[in-house]
């Protein structure tokens, strides 16, 4: 028996240290504000909602929720700090957890599967110059806006987009478009279903939708990354410098194959395919789409 409940008492203290804090249960709007380190990281993470992120005049993180539908206390916030940053998760459930790279949720509220109905909170949030976000939602639009060191951007169910971020960025949705632009650094993008357009001032770039146009123009190109462009249903258009060189492999299952540079054809001639080389090759540039068009226009 003793040793029962001396079982038991530390399962329950187990319990109760691994449990994360959830306030604003009860605020139909909940506010949260925060000083982050030049350079801290932030994330910002909800099941369901938009999220939008711009860059504020300060160093201070100011996060706004509001409760659009659903009662009050469908949802709660947890807020992780650290010497490095902030974490901010929009949660259902009292076992949802947060993390700094993201958050799980069991989702046991009962629904009755009518997902448009689940409650939502929507989120504007203005962050420090400089600090490094990763920002994600389930089910909702996400909008970064902010010159980041980099950025990680994601919506399972949603329009994504990004601008002004001066490092890498890796933006992703699993149904809707893709708009990048203004960016410094390196871009990977991703739709499961939706066109991605990027704009950037610099490469290299990697664009990939399952069906969906894929729309990519680079100001100019530093060092020798490789380029990756796919769609299983889309055209592909890449505009690049003036002395753009690469060793190019393209093909379509249905379409047409152009380019503006004079290339070096290897192998046979075909209208959907195409492999050879611009300039001196110094980096390779992959296109393939099921179903379209693809060019390589100079700028």
């Amino acid at each position: 028996m003793k040793t029962t409940t001396l079982l038991l008492a530390s399962l329950a203290l187990s319990t109760a240290a691994g449990a994360q804090n959830i306030v604003g249960r009860n605020d139909r709007t909940w506010t949260h504000s925060a000083r982050v380190s030049a350079g801290g990281d932030i994330g910002i993470f909800a099941p369901q909602g938009t999220i939008t992120v711009t860059e504020g005049s300060g160093s201070t993180v100011e996060y706004r929720a509001e409760k659009v539908r659903g009662d009050a206390d469908d949802i709660g916030f947890i807020v992780l700090t650290s010497s490095n940053g902030i974490t901010i998760c929009a949660v259902y459930d009292e076992d949802d957890e947060c993390r700094e790279n993201g958050m799980s949720s069991n989702r046991r509220r009962n629904w009755g599967g009518r997902w448009n109905e689940r409650a939502r909170a929507n989120i504007t949030v203005t962050v420090p110059r400089g600090t490094s976000l990763n920002v994600s939602s389930g089910n909702g639009e996400v909008a970064v806006t902010a010159a980041a060191s980099e950025a990680k951007v994601a919506s399972g169910n949603g329009k994504v987009r990004v601008r002004g971020v001066q490092g890498r960025v890796d933006a992703s949705s699993g149904n809707g478009t893709v708009t990048i632009d203004d960016v410094t650094g390196p871009v990977h993008a991703s739709s499961g279903n939706g066109d991605v357009s990027i704009g950037t001032v610099n490469g290299p770039v990697s664009a990939s939708s399952g069906n969906g146009d894929i729309l990519v123009s680079m100001d100019r190109l530093t060092g020798d990354g490789d380029l990756d462009f796919s769609s299983g249903n889309g055209r592909i258009e890449v505009t690049v410098p003036s002395d753009f060189s690469a060793q190019v492999q393209a093909s379509t299952g249905n379409g047409r194959i152009t380019t503006d540079f004079p290339i070096q054809l290897i192998g046979r001639i075909s209208p959907t395919r195409l492999r050879g080389t611009i300039g001196d090759g110094k980096r390779k540039l992959t296109m393939s789409t099921g179903n379209g068009s693809m060019e390589i226009r100079k700028r």
